[in-house]
């Protein structure tokens, strides 16, 4: 026995890697008991408590996937189970042999401790090794190295994709209308796909059946919901091949996190610089995200500005939603030749209600009701047109921070009959709308592909918007729609003025539309991601 471990410690394997585990496991429960008695003021033994739950997860996770190397999909409750009883059998043993070398030996308290400790951390590696974390020559084959097998294919296998991601039906959105259709379309290419979310809504009796949806419940703590989410994403990416993250934070980061314990790859879409968004939305900046890249801010600022470029630059591919987010990631530093430029679909929603011609001239918006989205200057636009269109209606789809704000100028506008919040609607809720409206309108100072552009154009809607970020490539100023400087009241008004004076243009500008999305389709939208999928 001595001379395995002396050979093991000599060639600085498992039995140093189980030293070091075990003193990371140590540091972690006293520094938790430390940090939470000191500073969170908690009751020391509550504290205790919460330290021994962090040291226990801490211990069972190095010892897995790191000094044993087991990387093992299944079982990994029983194994916790396992791991649990030893830790209670030692408490025991401890107790028990401590009294037996103090009181009947006569040892010194310290060297007795001192002694267990050492028969306890002997037994207990062996244990590991041999029982709970004992490799099979299946699990071997497929997980050694830490990633999908390069003859996983020629087997005959499957790739298996877990994709995590923060919005799912029914939420509301372009990304989870996507995620309605996205999983089944990759199951049909022969991929085997589930899904982890957060969610308002319990899982279906359907998604119980299928076990493909894992939808953890936004109705609690935020630190309880993000420790469940990593957990189950944890445990479920032992069964994935490979990790696709639909945005940067959160579900990105805990990919990020996977990888760097258990070397699982992940793919990142990326259709929006979150730490732009973040520093933006709460006024930390008013820089332009191209600006943003190039300066340096205050901590705050560049502390998001790392976490983000870190995550994307640890992701084995990246997928932007245009040519101009692609662009925002070489900035960001992720190399070009991990980026893949795959745009959002609209094809998918099938047909459209029958386009009918407004009673009053309408004009409409969908978007989150934010800062950058520019309804504030539109709201002024609309108290001109007023003047020419005095039934003029401004519908207004979408809820978020700005909304009261918004409510209010619009009253001291004196334009809150013309003007209809709807709040948030269904895509086909907002499809209806659509089919009785004129214009669609998005002044945006920021986007990186407009979905709802893009929806607009799919319900035989004419657009205005700017000429900035992800716009340009999907509306030719003059052919398929008109561009505009953002903010620029003048310009939009006479821009609106233009379109709703001349139905010819309006017609033009919604034909050439319809060649305008054939480069969005849906099916290209899916050969592109299995691609990317099959590449990484």
């Amino acid at each position: 026995m001595m001379k395995f471990i002396l050979g093991q410690v000599v060639r600085k394997k498992q039995i140093m890697k189980y030293l070091i585990s075990g003193g990371t496991t140590a540091v972690v429960g006293l520094s938790s008991l430390y940090i939470l008695t000191e500073f969170f003021g908690l009751w020391y033994l509550l504290s205790a408590v919460i330290a021994f739950i962090l040291s226990f997860f801490t211990s069972f996770f190095l010892q897995k996937l790191w000094t044993f190397n087991d990387r093992s999909s299944h079982s990994t409750r029983w194994k916790m189970l396992q791991y649990l009883s030893i830790a209670l059998v030692n408490i025991v043993l401890n107790t028990f042999l401590l009294y037996l070398f103090v009181e009947k030996l006569g040892l010194w308290y310290m060297l007795a401790q001192a002694t267990i400790d050492i028969i306890l951390a002997t037994g207990s590696f062996f244990v590991y090794k041999f029982i709970i974390f004992k490799k099979e020559i299946k699990e071997d084959l497929f997980f050694c190295g830490n990633a999908r097998p390069a003859s996983l294919g020629e087997a005959g296998g499957k790739i298996k994709v877990l994709i995590a991601t923060g919005i799912y039906p029914p939420d509301l959105g372009g990304p989870a209308t996507i995620l309605t259709e996205l999983p089944g379309a990759l199951i049909k290419k022969g991929i085997e796909v589930k899904v982890i979310t957060y969610s308002d809504v319990a899982l279906t009796a359907q998604e119980q059946r299928e076990k493909m949806v894992y939808r953890i419940s936004r109705k609690q703590c935020s630190l309880c919901r993000k420790a469940k989410y990593f957990w189950q994403m944890l445990e479920l990416s032992f069964w994935a091949d490979m990790i696709y993250a639909t945005d940067t934070y959160s579900v990105g980061y805990f990919a990020y996190l996977i990888k760097k314990l258990i070397n699982k790859k992940y793919i990142i879409r990326f259709a929006g610089d979150s730490a732009w968004e973040a520093a933006a939305a709460n006024g930390w900046t008013e820089d332009y995200i191209v600006d943003f890249q190039e300066k340096k801010y205050g901590a705050k600022i560049e502390k998001l500005k790392q976490r983000r470029t870190k995550i994307l630059i640890g992701a084995d591919k990246l997928i932007a939603v245009s040519g101009f987010i692609a662009q925002i990631a070489v900035m960001i530093g992720v190399a070009k030749d991990k980026i893949r430029v795959i745009y959002n679909s609209v094809d998918f929603f099938g047909e459209q209600p029958q386009k009918t011609k407004p009673q009053f001239p309408t004009l409409v918006f969908a978007g989150r009701l934010i800062p950058w989205k520019g309804v504030e200057a539109l709201l002024y636009v609309v108290a001109e047109l007023k003047n020419d269109w005095p039934d003029i209606v401004f519908e207004v789809l979408g809820d978020g921070p700005q909304e009261f704000h918004l409510k209010e100028m619009a009253r001291q506008l004196n334009v809150e009959q013309n003007v209809k919040f709807r709040g948030r609607v269904s895509e086909p809720e907002s499809h209806k709308i659509f089919a009785r409206s004129t214009i669609f309108v998005l002044n945006t100072n920021y986007e990186g592909l407009p979905h709802s552009v893009l929806n607009a154009m799919k319900s035989g809607l004419p657009v205005i918007t700017t000429s900035i970020g992800g716009n340009v490539e999907v509306v030719q100023n003059e052919e398929s729609g008109l561009l505009v400087s953002y903010n620029d009241k003048r310009a939009w008004l006479s821009a609106i003025t233009r379109l709703l004076r001349d139905e010819s243009l309006q017609a033009k500008f919604v034909a050439n539309s319809r060649k305008t999305l054939e480069k969005f389709r849906w099916e290209d939208l899916v050969e592109k991601t299995v691609e990317v999928i099959n590449q990484c």
